[in-house]
């Protein structure tokens, strides 16, 4: 029987299988422990993208996310919007690097003491 500290534990034995494409009967033997699973094979049922290169360690996909080591969940959409939001953001930066140099100033809001005489007579009527 399967427990907690099996790294399969919470894996059903068809998605072992579908993973991994083996026979049900060899991901049922790995989930029980009769047999001891290829690493490769554990690589893949946990997502660990450290299978296919060292610098994806500790990343996995979980449920169609892209998950970092420090537990951060990644969308497709995510990954997708990416360019975009870069190039908005160097945007942004020039735009506020334009301004600045610009030396564009905007006047503070009046206080109601320094507002027109009209306004004034607006907010006692």
């Amino acid at each position: 029987m399967a427990h907690k500290e099996n790294p399969l534990y919470g894996i059903t034995i068809n998605e072992i299988a579908r993973i991994c494409q083996v026979d049900l009967t060899t991901a049922r033997r790995w989930k029980r422990g009769a047999r001891c699973p290829p690493k490769s094979a554990l690589l893949l049922i946990l997502g660990d993208l450290g299978c296919f290169d060292l610098a994806w360690k500790g990343w996995r996909l979980y449920r169609g996310n892209l998950i970092s080591p420090e537990g951060w969940e990644i969308t497709k959409g995510d990954v997708i919007s990416s360019p975009l939001l870069r190039q908005q953001l160097a945007a942004f930066k020039t735009e506020l690097k334009r301004l600045r140099e610009a030396e564009v100033s905007i006047p503070d809001q009046p206080l109601p003491a320094e507002w027109p005489e009209w306004i004034k007579e607006l907010e006692s009527a």
